[in-house]
């Protein structure tokens, strides 16, 4: 079913000044839509000096979408120039409105929005089918050269000498176990039996002098 073309939205502007006369132009999207010289009153309002107020009103229609409107207001008397810049999202036949108002206060600008309309999200592009993968045929195993004799009896012949290495290293590590044992149990012999007879010489020696001692304190026998 065909979509119903898009209304242009609408937007109201509303336009109050106290000048005499001011130049009033609109842009959007930076082009201009509206370029006019609004007049005024050349009287001034009681005792305060001010003028009265003039109003001006107009619609534009714009297309739907964001819309970046430009408001600019000068007033050469006046030695007024200023300009407010507004952003819009809007639908179709959406209705926005600005209210302008410009005196010797400065310009000011409030924006009526309407409610920002649904987004339509694009259709996602259908996958390309799927291209069916052949099966991948794993390469057979490759066979493993076989060992010529030559080399089996060298292998076994480096096997042997490995196992008398580690018979050799292991004697030889039980003997010099051994010695070291012996060795140390011999000093240790010789150690004690120095030792002893150091005691008995000592012993002795002591023996001897309290002999001596005792010979020299008995008396001589009477000679006959």
């Amino acid at each position: 079913m065909p979509e119903a073309p898009a209304r242009p939205a609408h937007l109201n502007l509303d336009v109050r000044h106290t000048f005499g006369s001011v130049d009033f132009s609109v842009t959007v999207d930076g082009k201009p839509a509206l370029d006019t010289t609004l007049a005024g009153s050349g009287k001034r309002f009681k005792m305060f000096g001010k003028r009265a107020e003039r109003s001006y009103t107009r619609t534009l229609d714009l297309s739907p979408g964001v819309r970046v409107v430009g408001v600019r207001v000068r007033s050469d008397a006046d030695k007024f120039d200023q300009t407010r810049v507004e952003r819009f999202d809007l639908g179709s036949a959406s209705v926005a409105a600005l209210q302008i108002t410009a005196d010797d206060s400065g310009l000011s600008v409030v924006a009526e929005r309407p409610p920002a309309p649904p987004r339509r999200r694009a259709p996602a592009p259908a996958a390309p089918p799927a291209a069916v993968a052949a099966p991948v045929l794993a390469p057979p195993p490759a066979a493993l050269p076989a060992t010529p004799p030559a080399q089996q009896e060298a292998n076994a012949v480096v096997d042997l000498l490995h196992s008398i290495r580690s018979m050799l290293i292991a004697v030889a590590g039980f003997v010099a176990s051994t010695a070291t044992g012996f060795l140390v149990q011999e000093f240790l012999r010789t150690r004690k039996a120095l030792i002893f007879a150091q005691a008995a010489g000592a012993s002795a020696g002591l023996v001897d002098r309290g002999e001596r001692r005792r010979r020299r304190r008995s008396p001589k026998a009477p000679s006959e």
